[in-house]
């Protein structure tokens, strides 16, 4: 009940979060990861590569183009290797460039994430980063 408590949250504040609110709006494709959200200004503490096995890793993609009520999905591939971990994300709103959330830390190894626009099957960034 706890992780569905905050995952609704994160929705809730990634979908005020990502209003549409001028053509001065700066975008960039990118995949960032942290060990939490900050909610207060939609970015992630303990932004990083580097994360404990069994512990919450929090992402941001961003995408440059509007993400136009597409659902996402987190690819994990471990390095050097051809196993995927997908972690599929409902779209929340109809329109953004932000999306928030969070999946498990995988097994101890190098891995990795890329962000995925399923609608279209647009990958927007990927980023890597390793678990001990």
């Amino acid at each position: 009940m706890k992780k569905l408590t905050a995952l609704l949250t994160i929705i809730i504040l990634i979908a005020s979060a990502c209003e549409k609110n001028s053509s001065t709006d700066s975008f960039s494709n990118s995949l960032k990861l942290g060990t939490s959200i900050n909610s207060s200004n939609f970015t992630l503490n303990g932004e990083g590569t580097l994360f404990m096995q069994g512990t919450t890793i929090c992402f941001r993609l961003e995408s440059k183009d509007d993400m136009g009520n597409s659902p996402v999905r987190i690819s994990i591939n471990q390095v050097g290797s051809s196993v995927f971990d997908n972690h599929d994300y409902a779209s929340i709103q109809d329109y953004g460039h932000i999306f928030m959330s969070s999946f498990d830390a995988p097994a101890p190894g190098n891995y990795t994430a890329t962000g995925i626009l399923t609608t279209g099957n647009k990958t927007i960034a990927s980023i890597n980063f390793t678990v001990q």
